[in-house]
């Protein structure tokens, strides 16, 4: 009798820990049942779907299950964050978690409804480097010269994008740090202002590579805003090799994280992130996403969050910089 008691201790112990593993759970075991969704904050028209399909296709091969890719755009990408926390924290539905809905738009308005600790990270995605670019037949030819010039010429107008947007907040930044004044014109976002920035009537834009790669026999790019030179890109020297604070860095830039709602078991986030780490670790994805200029960087859920925290402080120092700008013409 007192065998029996002795053994049911560690028979006791030993289910608990299969318990708090996971892996006893049928549930957890069996998951992924049935297909999952990975939700866009953007338009279908926007490049991130196309982008998120072929990693989403990807990790349908690992994980046995398809991935399904849907956009849901509205309230500058606020409405798929909203959606996804109204849902059950189980692992089916996937964020794509933007920069801008998930950090910027949370600092404009406090009452959203949402911060990002709100979400558990499965893995970064991408990274879009912002750039400065002026018109191939303008007189500058390297940031040195467009920075003098602009000092002494308050006012020089560039493509903003958005009037209170992230690329405005990186520019605007790095503009201030340079001792320049410049006026952010608003567009529809960057491809809205290019078209008068390319007829002469904006005197710079922000940029990025798709506007290298689209515009490059007509542009030219003066630096990237990146702590190092662009793996792809490595004829554009940065700002900061060139004498000049970047600014925000490498958080300073359009990046994704690949999400789910807190409080999803983490059997099911640590299934979820060994899927996707294997995916993005494909060459041929690699190469796809190569092509449309996103440029895929892992990182682990621990460096995912530094890059919030980061993000979220110098994108507060960048909404207050915005005001500045604005009022300088005023």
């Amino acid at each position: 009798m007192k065998m029996i008691k002795a053994l049911k201790i560690p028979i006791i112990l030993a289910f608990i820990l299969l318990l708090v593993a996971g892996l006893y759970s049928p549930g957890f075991a069996k998951y992924p049942t049935r297909p999952l969704m990975w939700l866009c904050p953007w338009g279908p028209e926007n490049e991130s779907v196309a982008m998120g399909r072929m990693i989403a296709e990807e990790m349908s091969k690992i994980i046995g299950e398809k991935i399904i890719v849907n956009a849901m755009p509205g309230g500058s990408g606020a409405k798929a964050l909203k959606h996804v926390l109204s849902q059950p924290a189980d692992g089916y539905l996937l964020l794509d978690a933007w920069v801008a809905p998930l950090i910027f738009v949370v600092l404009n308005r406090p009452d959203i409804g949402y911060t990002y600790s709100d979400f558990e990270p499965i893995g970064h995605i991408t990274f879009m480097p912002f750039t400065l670019v002026v018109r191939k037949d303008s007189p500058w030819k390297n940031l040195d010269e467009f920075v003098k010039h602009a000092r002494a010429n308050p006012g020089l107008s560039y493509n903003a994008t958005g009037a209170v947007s992230v690329p405005h907040a990186v520019m605007a930044t790095f503009l201030k740090k340079a001792g320049v004044r410049a006026r952010g014109v608003p567009y529809a976002g960057l491809a809205g202002g290019i078209k008068d920035f390319l007829g002469g009537t904006l005197d710079f834009t922000i940029g990025n590579f798709w506007v290298k790669a689209v515009y490059g026999d007509r542009t030219r790019t003066l630096c990237v805003f990146l702590d190092e030179r662009h793996l792809w890109f490595p004829e554009i020297p940065t700002a900061k090799e060139q004498g000049y604070d970047p600014g925000f860095g490498d958080s300073g830039m359009g990046w994704d994280t690949l999400a789910v709602k807190k409080g999803t078991p983490k059997p099911i986030v640590e299934k979820l992130r060994a899927a996707y780490k294997k995916a993005v670790a494909s060459k041929a994805i690699k190469a796809k996403l190569k092509e449309m200029n996103f440029w895929l960087v892992y990182k682990n859920p621990e460096g995912c969050v530094k890059l919030w925290e980061d993000s979220k402080r110098n994108l507060k120092e960048g909404i207050e910089i915005l005001k500045w700008e604005k009022a300088q013409f005023e």
